[in-house]
């Protein structure tokens, strides 16, 4: 789960810091202050670079070191999971960390969530779900027997998932200085949305 409550002492590994090059995804540090500002928790952390930078809960991304390393032994445990595949993994979080500067991961998180509890598809079909909306995703299940509180929330959900994705692309195109066209937004949405998923499924 990303950014998860912390206390004073814990560690805490960096995946994004909104504005700050100094510290970077990976970076790992020990938190020795815990302040709430205009509703944001804010944790002071020691970082191992020599750093004192606050991570905000409404715009930075991290996970404790307590969760990474025990992602990383459940890895380990599992029998089709080699080193090379783990590997392969990281990498890919990595080239895909970017997603946690323009996109509302937590949202995404919990929508995602939603989506695979209905049913109607497994997390490697997701993707196209994070931006078609309620009233698509309506018309596609017409003739499927879906129903239930967990269809019902993601339902709910669909376009303010819709309306996080169109946002966040309209940030990465801004960041890379490319055009801010209807056309632009259709043709990276799609492969931003993939990116999107694999993450989730990296990290839960």
């Amino acid at each position: 789960m990303i950014n998860p409550e912390l206390q004073i002492g814990d560690k805490v590994i960096c995946l994004h810091m909104d504005g700050e090059s100094s510290i970077m995804p990976g970076t790992k540090g020990v938190v020795y202050r815990i302040t709430k500002v205009f509703g944001d928790t804010q944790y002071g952390v020691e970082w191992e670079n020599g750093s004192r930078l606050d991570l905000i809960s409404s715009v930075d991304a991290w996970d404790s070191e307590e969760n990474y390393e025990k992602r990383k032994l459940k890895k380990i445990q599992k029998k089709d999971i080699t080193e090379s595949s783990n590997y392969e993994a990281n990498k890919r979080l990595i080239a895909n960390i970017d997603i946690f500067k323009f996109f509302n991961m937590k949202f995404l998180q919990k929508y995602l969530i939603m989506v695979r509890n209905s049913g109607i598809t497994n997390m490697f079909g997701a993707s196209p779900y994070l931006y078609v909306g309620k009233n698509k995703i309506e018309q596609e299940m017409l003739y499927k027997d879906l129903e239930g509180d967990e269809y019902d929330d993601m339902l709910d959900n669909a376009d303010q998932a819709r309306d996080e994705m169109i946002s966040g692309t309209v940030k990465y195109l801004e960041s890379n200085n490319k055009e801010i066209s209807v056309e632009n937004v259709q043709k990276f949405l799609p492969r931003l949305a993939v990116k999107v998923v694999e993450n989730y499924m990296i990290l839960y």
